[in-house]
């Protein structure tokens, strides 16, 4: 029998009922009234007190009922773009029409993309772009929060490329899976273009390389011709020969002259037999920023090292710089600081900066327009740095020193061998032995130490990048040393070590008050475009205080639609309804309250997304594990035409066992209905004891 429990005795229960009668008898005994209206009241404030002690004494009931093996079946067939490839949408067809998906209480409803459930009627659209079970599981416990069905049938090809894992979506779903392969599991005979690696952002005139990755099924001994596209033609093209199953990667080398969003296409030409040649392309973007790179470097003062990393700073190309040499506690040879430099800089370099000599008061201006700007830090030390006015830059430098004045000692510089260490390729940068001062260097959370002393393993070369700061650091000096190597070519091997020490923190687009961007490139034309809009005040600070407008235009420069973005968080963020399939324009715009006006543009493209179509192959240890973790069933194709047997087994296989309670949960603070009831009750009886004069 279902019933509540409670984390109090049954006796308190009683005890709280005695409680409230006497309180209400005692409250009424007095009272000239009628006997029958007497008890009436007296009935009506004892549970009203009941009810209010419930309230505070037992804020959360919980409702324990049997779980009913005659619940209904959950059925979930997959009706995304891969069921369309190979045998997969025939099985499917017959499992519709001549299968047991239907009848015996069952409900069938179709899933792909994390829009949700669909429930199935006569005929299924096959059109999902993606596949997300575990979002559709979700969805399903929130359609039914009670757990009123008893088991879970899952039809499909067990391709799951979206969402979290499911497997930890049905241990939490406490009932049978019964999973249904659709398709073959051995791969056929294809051509895929598995994924394209590119860098999204890039700088012009600066090459950038473009990686396919192909997978070649079945066609040993054939030539495979690959072309890169750009904005529709042919710019590029490779031919790779398959000599067996296995993965190819080519390599393109490309680069821009002028800023903007480009459009790209790598593409396989497509060979006779193939399964699809809808996996034989894939569709991208590259945004090519303005590569001028403004970095003021503050110097401690004249040097060495100055001299040498002036001269080569200044001759590489692209690079606008600024220097300031410090010549007194608060003053530059080659002048002051203009107030607004800093909304421009890409970087600010330390070389040696600050000393001893440095004043207090310049570098807290300098250190708070770092701050405001979130200007990237790049810092190099010095035989004469003052580590503890470098205190004044704490949250930009990604290091901290237990010991700032360990004396000057000589060491030669390990690089951290690692894929993702820009200076890791570098050569000659151990050839000559340096000098550091400070010991006990240690990295902050989040850094990354790129090269360390070879002797003690301390780190020398730092990196960090967190959401507020970008920052590197060098904590050796005399890096004139290095023309000492007759081997090296000295001025090279510093000007790669300070361009790989600059580019690893700068931020490489520059501050604009408006950045607008889609939230993918590439749309499937049939789901909506969401349009994300950043907006900054006039410190670059994110603000709401701005009217954002775009217009979506299509490649003729037709106007499509125009819409206003609206705040949502720290961005602004505007969505319109799916768009047919063509290449998009984004002019957005946005006015401020301070009167300034700014734009900005992007692009995107809408199109049949092809992401189904990249692996063809039935992934039935997917499937055979969702059965597993869930005492369930795999079954191979066909199987849905014994569906009515699995399930009545499984029912039968439950009712020897126990069947579990579930526990349905009821909070008293947030349910109104029950607030209302006491609301009423203690309103009611208010109501009678003034009518009949009962103070």
């Amino acid at each position: 029998m279902p019933g509540f429990t409670s984390s109090y005795s049954p006796l308190f229960l009683a005890l709280f009922i005695l409680i409230a009668a006497a309180v209400s008898w005692y409250f009424y005994r007095n009272s000239s009234l009628s006997t029958p209206f007497k008890i009436f009241l007296i009935s009506l404030k004892a549970l009203t007190l009941f009810l209010l002690m419930a309230l505070f004494i037992e804020p959360v009931l919980s409702y324990l009922v049997k779980n009913d093996n005659s619940a209904i079946d959950i059925v979930l067939i997959d009706n995304s773009r891969s069921i369309l490839t190979g045998s997969k949408q025939e099985e499917l067809n017959s499992a519709i029409t001549g299968g047991e998906l239907f009848g015996g209480g069952k409900r069938v409803f179709t899933f792909s993309n994390s829009t949700g459930l669909i429930s199935l009627k006569d005929s299924m659209l096959i059109n999902g772009y993606s596949t997300d079970l575990s979002s559709s599981l979700a969805k399903l416990k929130e359609n039914y929060p009670d757990r009123s069905f008893s088991s879970i049938t899952i039809i499909s090809d067990g391709i799951f490329n979206s969402g979290v894992n499911p497997i930890y979506e049905v241990k939490n779903m406490g009932v049978p899976i019964v999973t249904i392969a659709l398709g073959d599991t051995l791969q056929q005979k294809d051509i895929v273009l598995s994924k394209a690696v590119y860098n999204s952002k890039s700088m012009v005139n600066t090459p950038v390389k473009i990686k396919a990755y192909l997978n070649a099924y079945g066609f040993q001994g054939t030539p495979l011709n690959v072309n890169l596209l750009r904005e529709g033609n042919i710019i590029s093209a490779k031919t790779v020969q398959v000599a067996s199953e296995q993965n190819y990667e080519i390599e393109f080398d490309i680069s821009e002259g002028t800023p903007g969003k480009i459009r790209y296409r790598l593409e396989i030409t497509p060979l006779a037999g193939e399964l699809t040649v809808k996996n034989n392309f894939e569709d991208f973007f590259i945004t090519y920023l303005d590569n001028k790179i403004n970095v003021m470097v503050l110097s401690g003062g004249p040097g060495y090292d100055n001299e040498f990393t002036g001269s080569v700073l200044k001759r590489i190309g692209n690079y606008g710089i600024t220097y300031r040499t410090m010549k007194s506690a608060g003053e530059f040879y080659e002048g002051g600081i203009a107030p607004n430099a800093f909304g421009e800089l890409s970087a600010l370099f330390l070389l040696n900066f600050p000393t001893g000599v440095t004043s207090t008061a310049l570098l807290s201006d300098i250190a708070n327009q770092v701050k405001l700007y979130k200007t990237p830090v790049v810092f190099f030390a010095g035989k004469n740095t003052d580590y503890g006015k470098l205190a004044a830059f704490e949250e930009q430098v990604p290091f901290s020193i237990s010991r700032p004045n360990s004396g000057e000692m000589q060491f030669s510089m390990q690089v951290v061998g690692s894929a993702d260490n820009p200076i890791a390729k570098l050569n000659g940068l151990g050839s000559q032995q340096l000098f550091r001062n400070v010991s006990g260097i240690i990295p902050k959370p989040g850094a990354v130490t790129l090269a360390t002393d070879k002797s003690s393993g301390e780190p020398v070369m730092i990196s960090r990048v967190t959401a507020d700061s970008r920052s590197a650091a060098f904590l050796g000096y005399g890096m004139w040393r290095w023309k000492l190597n007759s081997g090296t070519n000295a001025e090279k091997t510093l000007e790669e070590f300070l361009l790989a020490s600059i580019q690893m923190s700068i931020e490489k687009e520059k501050k604009t008050r408006l950045k607008v961007h889609p939230e993918k490139d590439v749309f499937d034309y049939t789901e909506e475009v969401r349009i994300i809009a950043e907006v900054y005040d006039d410190k670059f600070l994110p603000t709401r205080n701005a009217k954002v407008t775009c217009k979506i235009l299509d490649k003729s420069g037709s106007k499509t639609s125009e819409l206003e973005l609206k705040p949502d968080g720290s961005r602004f963020v505007g969505i319109i309804p799916p768009l047919v399939t063509g290449d998009y324009f984004i002019e957005c715009s946005a006015e401020f309250t301070d009167g300034v006006y700014s734009t900005d543009k992007s692009r995107f493209l809408s199109d049949t997304v092809n992401t189904e179509y990249k692996v063809t192959r039935t992934d039935a240890s997917v499937l055979r594990e969702l059965a597993n973790n869930t005492s369930g069933v795999y079954v191979e194709k066909g199987g849905y035409n014994d569906l009515n047997s699995i399930l009545s087994k499984i029912k039968a296989s439950k009712t020897e066992i126990a069947s579990p309670e579930k526990t349905i949960r009821f909070d008293l603070w947030s349910n109104k209905y029950f607030l209302i009831l006491l609301i009423l009750l203690f309103g009611a009886e208010w109501a009678l004891r003034k009518r009949n004069n009962i103070p």
